[in-house]
């Protein structure tokens, strides 16, 4: 049985959105393959909530491969695996939504989350976050990179083994009981209904509303920000810079809702009609390409 530690980023909220995926193999108590690989969602949809977390943005992945060139790379190594993954429920839900997005099967195996066995082994920790898990461990790694995080899980995993006396990951998770069995599911059938309005739904251009930008930071660095609208009938900016992991209204949102757009490096006609708008008409239009 193959044993894989698996991890995925999102490009939105929605979990049939990976923009990347990471995977350790484990054998012999040891990992002895790891492979990463960037996806281009079908929408192309980014939120800058998840640009801030995991650092991808649409352009790095314009050139990419969607979802199911990648997925059927490992297609076969799934069938009958252990799939380990750090919030397992995460990371199988945008297996499993993904997988139907695209009308593709599910291969069947079973599912063992690196956090449940955290709670399981190391009840007093303060944290089963990864981050502070792999601090426990000694495990550097760059966090939210998916294949740094699927490496740390791995890690995880096998400190979990030598905690235990366990034989190897597939022992503990019989030990423990903690694995789930995943089921396989059908593809969708090719020019079925379900097909067919997938298909009718992908030929109507998508105008979520949203209005996307991109914006010079002090040093020269690009950051993304999205006009968008709220539940409330207003508009929200968001930006994925650094200074906005701690206060929304960072420099670059507040200069973009005093009216100065000095600092923007791309935006089209539209995107300038709907910032000047939202600024009640008083911004001035300086482009910086």
């Amino acid at each position: 049985m193959t044993v894989v530690a698996i991890d995925f980023e999102t490009a939105n909220a929605a979990r049939s959105s990976p923009c990347a995926i990471g995977l350790a193999f484990v054998e012999a108590g040891e990992i002895t393959r790891r492979e990463y690989h960037l996806i281009r969602p079908r929408d192309m949809r980014f939120d800058a909530m998840n640009i801030r977390v995991h650092g991808i943005r649409p352009r790095d992945v314009a050139g990419a491969p969607e979802f199911p060139e990648v997925f059927e790379r490992y297609r076969g190594v799934l069938d009958g695996a252990l799939v380990v993954a750090h919030n397992a429920s995460f990371d199988m839900g945008v297996l499993r939504e993904t997988l139907a997005l695209y009308g593709l099967a599910q291969p069947a195996f079973a599912s063992l989350c690196t956090v449940s066995v955290a709670r399981r082994l190391w009840p007093d920790e303060p944290s089963r976050r990864l981050s502070a898990l792999a601090a426990k461990f000694g495990v550097g790694f760059t966090h939210h990179h998916a294949g740094e995080d699927a490496y740390a899980c791995a890690r995880i995993a096998l400190e979990a083994v030598r905690h235990t006396g366990a034989a190897d990951i597939r022992d503990l998770a019989r030990a423990t009981g903690l694995a789930k069995p995943v089921a396989a599911t059908r593809a969708r059938v090719k020019g079925g209904i379900a097909e067919r309005a997938l298909q009718a739904r992908a030929a109507v251009p998508v105008d979520d509303g949203i209005c996307r930008l991109v914006v010079r930071g002090s040093k020269g660095t690009p950051y993304d920000v999205t006009l968008s609208p709220t539940r409330q009938g207003g508009w929200r900016l968001a930006c994925s810079c650094v200074g906005a992991r701690f206060r929304p209204d960072c420099r670059h949102v507040r200069e973009l809702t005093a009216g100065d757009f000095r600092n923007l490096m791309s935006a089209g006609a539209n995107e300038i009609l709907r910032l000047r708008a939202f600024v009640g008409g008083a911004g001035r239009i300086a482009l910086r390409g």
